[in-house]
């Protein structure tokens, strides 16, 4: 699988969930199919393209679509 097609199927996960905001361990487990370490990698070259970014309550970071606090 492509590294195109893991962000792809990344943001098609984000999208079809009623929260918005994740651990990264919940993506995971949302992705079971692909490696753990192919995650980390696109989600991280997402949040450097700005299609994902964190989102912290003080104690703890989560990842969000951008704006997606915004809609709650």
């Amino acid at each position: 699988m492509s590294n195109q097609e893991v962000k792809q199927k990344i943001l098609d996960w984000f999208k079809s969930q009623k929260k918005s905001r994740f651990y990264i361990k919940d993506v995971e487990k949302g992705l079971s199919d692909i490696p753990k370490s192919e995650v980390k990698k696109a989600v991280k070259e997402m949040i450097d393209e700005k299609t994902l970014e964190y989102w912290s309550s003080g104690s703890t970071t989560y990842l969000m679509l951008p704006g997606a606090k915004k809609d709650e």
